[in-house]
């Protein structure tokens, strides 16, 4: 990592370090996993045994967690961590609650009625992430907004030994259908099913780049929600903001291990810069994973120095970042002009670490640029809407012309017909 003054260079470093999880350049890893779908799709609990054992170095017979060891390991976390994931579900929940579409009919022009139906999807996949990082947080912000918008099945895969916290917050919003396998297996296995596991329609859920691919694969097959990549974030701060509290909200992203994680802050003073570089050298000292961390803050980081604040602006839409903090003395002018960005933290008690848990939206959002051009999880993620069009034969006749015309047009003839054979009977 470096402090960069020049604007152009910037940019470019900005660049790089969107094209540091590029999946078109997975191509051996793509072959491995190509190779494990397919041997799940063709044998099925046979296959995700052996990759069990391969993989997680556990013997599993029976994939699904059943209702005794749910209810029994669901205890065995601490009073107040159950009381912090209830609090945090409530919260998630009434937020959710308030993106629910309704489903509409109006009446058009000559009496024609179009219009939406909103239907919720059948069946869910969710991916939690286990292992050293059991992402208890993700439980929540994947599944209940699938359980607002009215899924009925909802099954979660989560890679063994399954995290008693997971179990706990399966259990408090009521989802009993839980499987212990991990990996693009389990992608695998919810896409095409088994002999003990359903197929789902649609998978969700963030993973490792062994997961992600899987559900580059599989999709079309069934629905994915995106496509996640390492952890990001990027802050616009002035000199008015807290070195300490920068430092530390650029290390949050940083942690979660993979090596290629980025971090991006842009202010507009190159002291407050130094100052938030050397207690992100001091802070992470303290980190049990310091080496990972540091490293992506030397490879996939950078500071970047402005002479004015509002040119973050541009760096921002450039970068697209999974999550945005501004923290500045006067931040709505400077949001009006961000249009790419997963989620935005405005101000110093936003930090990112409070949309992460509890403050209601989704914490899976878009990485690698990909803001650009789509959203966090939402209820409407596990929504599907149908088209509704009636129409009365004065406004047929309307439109009639116009419909025969086009056909002609594109040498559809049976299309244009379709419309004149009701015009001669009419």
């Amino acid at each position: 990592m470096s402090i960069i003054t020049d604007l152009k260079k910037i940019k470019r470093k900005i660049l790089v370090m969107k094209s540091r999880f590029n999946l078109s350049q997975r191509k051996k890893e793509f072959k491995t996993v190509e190779k494990i779908v397919e041997n799940v799709r063709k044998n099925g609990d046979k296959a995700l045994i052996l990759y069990s054992k391969k993989f997680d170095n556990v013997d599993i017979l029976d994939f699904r967690i059943s209702h005794k060891k749910l209810s029994n390991d669901s205890k065995k976390i601490k009073k107040s961590l159950l009381l912090s994931i209830k609090r945090a579900a409530k919260r998630v929940e009434q937020f959710q609650k308030t993106n629910v579409p309704k489903s509409w009919l109006k009446t058009f022009g000559n009496g024609e009625k179009l219009g939406y139906k909103y239907i919720p999807l059948d069946s869910v996949g969710v991916y939690i992430p286990g292992g050293k990082i059991p992402l208890i947080s993700t439980v929540l912000m994947t599944v209940i907004p699938a359980k607002v918008a009215g899924v009925k099945r909802i099954a979660i895969f989560t890679p063994p030994p399954v995290h008693d916290g997971i179990l706990a917050a399966c259990k408090i919003l009521g989802i009993n259908e839980i499987y212990q396998a991990g990996g693009a297996q389990a992608v695998a296995a919810a896409a095409f099913g088994t002999e003990t596991i359903k197929p789902v329609d649609k998978i969700v859920g963030p993973g490792n780049v062994f997961v992600t691919l899987a559900k580059k694969i599989v999709y079309g097959e069934v629905g994915i929600d995106g496509l996640y990549g390492p952890s990001e974030i990027a802050i616009i701060a002035d000199r008015f903001a807290n070195p300490s509290h920068v430092a530390m909200d650029l290390l949050s992203q940083l942690e979660h291990g993979s090596g290629l994680e980025s971090a991006l802050l842009v202010t507009d003073n190159y002291g407050f810069g130094k100052e938030v570089e050397k207690n992100i050298l001091n802070f992470a000292k303290s980190l049990p994973n310091r080496k990972t961390v540091l490293k992506s803050w030397r490879k996939n980081s950078v500071i970047a120095v402005v002479n004015n604040i509002q040119k973050s602006a541009d760096l921002i839409n450039l970068f697209a970042p999974e999550h945005l903090e501004v923290i500045v003395r006067n931040p709505s002018s400077l949001i009006n002009k961000i249009r790419h960005a997963g989620a935005i933290f405005v101000g110093e008690y936003s930090c990112e670490s409070v949309g992460d848990y509890v403050a209601g939206p989704s914490h899976c959002l878009p990485t690698g640029g990909t803001a650009r051009f789509s959203s966090g999880l939402t209820v409407m993620d596990f929504i599907k809407k149908i088209s509704i069009l009636s129409f009365s034969e004065k406004s047929f006749k309307s439109v009639a012309k116009d419909v025969v015309e086009l056909a002609s047009a594109e040498g559809l003839k049976a299309h244009g017909d379709a419309v004149k054979i009701r015009l001669k009977d009419s």
